[in-house]
């Protein structure tokens, strides 16, 4: 485990399954959430989409625009204003050419379902991902497989 605190390498967030660990274990609430701490301040939505764009080069009007999207609806994503839904995540993470672990990332800090390998819909997608295939293709993959598109 990297160290947390101090030593200049980069900090490594425990997972679900650690936190759950340390909850179950603890006997005092206030023990459990301070050894939690720094894993409880993880960014936001806003603050992960922000990086992935800046990340990518692509402006909110760029991102807007091939993620077919008006400009102040992208604008309230990214200020935090309007939650998205899972599928314009999905979308997002396809013009933004994410990663399955970044956009697993990006579902988590929106507090959405991870893509799932057992169900068919998600498997199209993260094969979509993978071969970073843009929104119109990836929903091409998903009605010749009979599933609901992104659009």
């Amino acid at each position: 485990m990297a160290s947390r605190h101090g030593t200049g390498e980069k900090a490594r967030l425990r997972d679900t399954g650690e936190l759950m660990r340390i909850l179950k274990n603890s006997r005092r609430l206030t023990t459990a959430l301070e050894t939690m701490e720094g894993d409880m301040d993880a960014q936001g939505f806003p603050e992960r989409l922000s990086g992935y764009m800046a990340k990518r080069g692509l402006s909110v009007g760029q991102l807007s625009e091939a993620a077919l999207l008006s400009r102040s609806f992208t604008y309230q994503l990214c200020s935090g204003e309007r939650a998205p839904s899972r599928d314009m995540i999905l979308r997002l993470a396809l013009v933004l050419e994410l990663s399955v672990d970044e956009t697993q990332d990006l579902l988590r800090s929106a507090q959405r379902g991870e893509l799932y390998p057992r169900v068919e819909r998600d498997a199209v997608i993260i094969f979509a991902l993978k071969e970073r295939m843009g929104v119109l293709a990836a929903d091409e993959q998903l009605l010749m497989r009979g599933e609901e598109t992104l659009l």
